[in-house]
C-alpha cells in the first residue's frame, strides 16, 4: 500500500531530515500536489468569525455554537464550494497562523512581536511572510489587526 502525504519543509533542519530520509529510501517524492479554489477570502471570513479573535476585540462571542444540522449543511456547502486539495491546506495553515499572530499581538504587543530583534523566536519567517501577504493584500485583516492592537493597549493600560 502506498499513500502520498504533503510535506512542507520550513527550515534547514527539515531539509536535512528529508534529504536523510531520501538517501535511506524511507520516502519517495511524488508529483507536486495540486488544488483548486481560492482560499484567502474564506480564510479571512473564518478569522473574522473566530471566537478567540472576537473575544480579543470585545466582540459578541456566542456561548453556544450553531445547531448541528445547520453545521452539517454548512460543512457540506464548504466542501462543495470551498478550496480543495492543497488550497484547503493553505486555508487551514493561513487561518491558524493569522489567528495565532493576532493572539500573540494581543498578549505581547506590537513591539515585542514585530520590532524586538527576536522576531524569528516569536514567529518563524514563513509565518511572517504569510501574515505580511494578508497585511498588504487584505483590508479586513489590517483593520482587524488595528482593533487587536487597540484592545491590547487598553488591556495593558488597565493592568490586566
Amino acid at each position: 500500500n502506498t499513500s502520498f502525504q504533503t510535506l512542507t519543509i520550513r527550515n534547514s533542519n527539515g531539509e536535512k531530515m528529508v534529504q536523510t530520509a531520501l538517501e535511506a529510501n524511507r520516502i519517495k517524492i511524488g508529483d507536486v500536489a495540486k488544488g483548486s479554489g481560492v482560499h484567502e477570502k474564506i480564510t479571512m471570513a473564518t478569522v473574522n468569525a473566530d471566537s478567540i479573535v472576537l473575544k480579543m476585540i470585545g466582540g459578541d462571542v456566542k456561548e453556544q455554537g450553531m445547531p448541528k444540522v445547520v453545521g452539517e449543511v454548512m460543512a457540506s456547502l464548504f466542501r462543495f464550494i470551498g478550496p480543495k486539495g492543497v488550497n484547503f491546506a493553505r486555508y487551514s495553515i493561513d487561518y491558524h497562523l493569522l489567528r495565532n499572530y493576532l493572539h500573540v499581538l494581543y498578549e505581547w504587543g506590537e513591539e515585542r512581536v514585530e520590532d524586538s530583534g527576536k522576531e524569528e523566536e516569536v514567529m518563524p519567517q514563513y509565518a511572517r511572510d504569510i501574515v505580511e501577504w494578508y497585511l498588504v493584500e487584505d483590508d479586513s485583516f489590517r483593520e482587524l489587526r488595528e482593533k487587536v492592537l487597540v484592545a491590547s493597549r487598553e488591556k495593558k493600560t488597565a493592568g490586566l
